[in-house]
């Protein structure tokens, strides 16, 4: 299947995380929650901004979503800061970074601290490579997992002192599908 109709998303069973989300809005927590990643040959990743809804206003990245296997580490990059240890996993050449229309993501942190990216696939560009005519998280989920995602948590305020348990999971899961989505396509023998 490379199409999913808008009307059919709702026909699909919903994913549920069954991983460990953690969130990290702690220095302290920094370094070693890198060092976990670090262990990792391809991580999950996304971002999330607390959404502008006047015409002219935007902020900077919140939260960004890190997931190693199982484990996704959700930095409060606007209460902690962009730490070079997490530049330098986005620098590592070693490491494959999988996300989903990243484009806007890299951008959104450059303008928080410059840094050149290596390794990344965004997985919409290797879905319409692919022939896909489809993309986006919930419907490469669909069509590659067999699940729909909720996109509930979207335009959530992400600048919150504290996530609520939805924001937690919602950001968990968006950065935890990459690297499933990604292995799908392996065993399609669609990557590489």
């Amino acid at each position: 299947m490379k199409y999913v109709a808008k009307d059919d998303v709702p026909n699909y069973p919903l994913l549920k995380f069954c991983g460990n989300a953690i969130v990290v809005d702690d220095v302290q927590k920094v370094s070693s929650c890198c060092k976990q990643i670090l262990n990792c040959s391809v991580i999950g990743f996304d971002t999330e901004t607390k959404p502008a809804f006047q015409k002219g206003v935007s902020y900077n990245i919140s939260l960004l979503q890190l997931s190693a296997n199982d484990q996704v580490f959700l930095f409060r990059i606007d209460k902690i800061g962009f730490h070079n240890a997490i530049i330098d996993i986005l620098e590592n050449p070693d490491i494959v970074k999988v996300g989903i229309d990243l484009k806007n993501d890299l951008v959104g942190l450059k303008k928080i601290q410059k840094f050149e990216e290596r390794n990344f696939i965004d997985l919409n560009a290797l879905a319409i490579n692919k022939g896909y005519k489809s993309i986006g998280a919930v419907k490469l989920c669909i069509m590659l997992l067999g699940y729909r995602i909720s996109k509930k948590q979207r335009l959530s305020d992400w600048s919150v002192n504290k996530l609520s348990d939805a924001q937690i999971e919602y950001a968990a899961i968006d950065a935890w599908i990459c690297p499933k989505i990604l292995n799908s396509f392996k065993t399609k023998s669609l990557y590489p």
